[in-house]
């Protein structure tokens, strides 16, 4: 078929200047889920030094949501809490008691970990507290949901103490909470989002005053938590960090 010589320069006009030659780019958009309160999942605050409690949301980015494992400045975020990671306050009976509802122990957890990270940033760091341990009474400060406080003191001579502190922004946090103390064990499991400055100390303590405890009589497991399916002779508490994220 023969082609015109006039209609080829018209056709070759047309296909400079179709609106088809220069595609837009690709203008994706990109979302990142993070868990209540903007921390990454889990537990969320506001900026500030208070805790609070929620269930944990999954998120890209890390570990239960957005900014978990790494941030916009290629940081690793996990990296910075690996130092409290895994903590357990373990207080064993000295001997198996069996059902006795006591035993002794002379152990006390007394320890202090420097968090990572940079000192110009405030981390929200989202950790899971679970455990067996016995009732604590305790002196202002807030209460935080069931067991846990954020601030205050002891306020029994004889019934053990749970607690971590943070020296920045400065805070005490008590997972044993409790309206009265009694001959009882109970299982924690806390989802919390505490406020961590980079380089600042954390500090774990479980004291039992008078060497006397509450054995854990009623042969409580925590499922997914070491010794389980066997339960531990006395009383523990392990911590383990769900998500890191930068406060704005």
């Amino acid at each position: 078929m023969k082609i015109s010589l006039l209609v080829v320069p018209a056709m070759m006009i047309l296909l400079a200047c179709g609106s088809d030659a220069d595609p837009p780019p690709n203008d994706q958009a990109t979302s990142s889920s993070t868990g209540a309160g903007g921390s990454g999942g889990g537990a969320a605050t506001a900026a500030s030094t208070s805790a609070s409690s929620s269930a944990s949301s999954g998120g890209s980015g890390g570990a239960g949501g957005g900014g978990g494992a790494g941030g916009s400045d290629g940081e690793d975020l996990l990296a910075a809490a690996a130092s409290i990671d895994g903590f357990r306050w373990e207080m064993p009976c000295e001997q198996d008691p069996g059902d006795r509802d006591e035993c002794t122990t002379s152990t006390r957890v007394d320890e202090e970990r420097t968090f990572g990270g940079s000192p110009d940033t405030i981390y929200q760091v989202t950790v899971r507290l679970r455990g067996v341990v016995e009732p604590e009474t305790y002196k202002d400060g807030t209460p935080d949901g069931m067991h846990f406080r954020v601030g205050g003191s002891p306020d029994n001579p004889t019934y053990n103490v749970y607690s971590f502190s943070v020296s920045d922004p400065p805070e005490v946090y008590y997972l044993n909470d409790s309206p009265t103390v009694g001959h009882d064990v109970f299982i924690i499991d806390h989802m919390k989002t505490i406020p961590i400055r980079g380089g600042a100390t954390v500090s774990f303590l479980g004291d039992d005053p008078n060497h006397v405890m509450i054995a854990n009589f009623e042969h409580l497991v925590v499922d997914g938590v070491p010794p389980a399916p066997e339960p531990f002779i006395g009383q523990f508490i392990q911590l383990d960090v769900q998500s890191v994220d930068k406060q704005p």
